[in-house]
């Protein structure tokens, strides 16, 4: 039996009216918001060459990328299913800005995954984000969590909660540790489960000494309300190494900025490991505050990300999935009702037409009366004048 030609594959969707307007006026809004903010606007091509698509950090995306051979070169290409990769290439390789300076970018396009993972959402979203390039500190991760909660708000969301972790803490803590590469990667994989049966397991197999003992231990409960998480911190991991009280430091100056001074309800997991393999810092995502905690966009600090393309740039940045928030997105409601106006192969009638445009009018061509709804606009010569009439 012919299969239906017209299915299109598991995952991967067509955005009809009104789904496709209402997606790319939400785009428009937040490409406009992210430029008032200083960040310049970048567009990488939809495919390039595995060799720098899939380096670095983008080898964990190996498995996600499509890839087929260039007829020009014979070399293989891949289909980008993230862009971070491409903006830390076009920086480190085509930029190329002096040591010392702040790089501010945003960027927006489709992406597409080679497998379906129906709890992800689609395989081809559509990615707005911003990245900063050039600065490592606690100072830029805000001004980045700043610019992502402000993209909620241009989008329509009103009542957002902000999701924090540091990798930096249990990346510290294995250090301390001495854990060899096999012990780590274990660890590291029962975090993300969050099988605590295991971790305790794990635990009770190693050798710490009393002080990395409690702070293992501590760990696994260093999760929840954020002012909550920091105090119970500040007596189980305070004091054991300068840079695990520098990654509270900076967690604290967060929590008071966006919980104190702006009122965010916070919520903080210092063994959140999402994105271990890349980030090297903060790491943040906000949701909608309800009972659906819709995710609006994640990000993080990912210092390495232009080490792969023989650069030193520290960045920070987050992205958006606009397809998979589609849903959840408000119509951007028309100011105006539009004109219909049937057609005459005349200036007078063109000039017309050009100036309801020029002012924002929306204008519909109709090539005989009854295309024209009861009730609406026309546009009609009466008396040798041009009049806007309704039906």
């Amino acid at each position: 039996m012919q299969q239906n030609i017209w299915l299109t594959p598991e995952g991967i969707e067509d955005l009809l009216p009104p789904q496709a307007a209402r997606l790319e006026a939400h785009r428009r809004n937040l490409v406009d918001a992210f430029t008032a903010a200083g960040y310049d606007l970048v567009l990488p091509p939809i495919a390039e060459f595995t060799d720098s698509l899939l380096t670095g950090t983008g080898r964990k995306l190996a498995l996600d990328t499509c890839r087929f051979t260039d007829n020009e070169s014979g070399r293989m290409m891949g289909v980008r299913a993230d862009m971070t990769p491409q903006v830390a290439r076009i920086v480190s390789n085509r930029l190329k800005p002096r040591s010392g300076t702040i790089t501010r970018l945003c960027y927006v396009g489709e992406v597409l995954k080679s497998r379906n993972n129906k709890a992800k959402g689609s395989r081809s979203p559509i990615q707005v984000g911003a990245e900063l390039f050039g600065h490592q500190g606690i100072a830029s991760d805000i001004e980045m969590i700043d610019l992502m909660l402000s993209g909620a708000h241009t989008l329509g969301f009103t009542d957002v909660s902000l999701s924090l972790g540091h990798v930096g803490v249990v990346q510290r803590l294995m250090d301390l540790a001495q854990l060899d590469a096999a012990n780590q990667n274990e660890l590291v994989d029962i975090l993300k489960r969050k099988a605590i049966p295991e971790y305790q397991a794990w635990l009770t197999g190693q050798s710490l000494s009393a002080p990395l003992a409690n702070a293992f231990t501590a760990l696994v409960n260093l999760v929840g309300d954020a002012a909550g998480v920091l105090s119970n911190a500040s007596q189980s991991l305070a004091g054991l190494d300068t840079q695990l009280d520098q990654c509270l430091e900076d967690l604290n100056l967060a929590v008071d900025y966006f919980g104190q001074v702006q009122g965010f309800e916070i919520h903080l997991d210092l063994a959140d490991l999402r994105g271990f393999q890349y980030h090297t810092g903060l790491i943040f995502a906000c949701y909608q505050a309800d009972v659906s905690s819709i995710l609006i966009a994640k990000g993080g600090r990912y210092d390495r990300v232009c080490s792969a393309f023989g650069a030193d740039y520290p960045a920070t940045g987050f992205s958006i999935d606009l397809r998979n928030l589609i849903d959840n997105l408000a119509d951007q409601v028309a100011d105006q009702a539009p004109v219909y106006t049937l057609f005459e192969a005349t200036q007078a009638w063109l000039d017309q037409v050009k100036q309801l445009k020029a002012s924002g009018r929306t204008v519909i061509r109709a090539y005989q009366q009854q295309d024209i709804p009861v009730g609406a606009e026309e546009l009609v010569a009466q008396a040798g004048q041009w009049v806007i009439k309704i039906k």
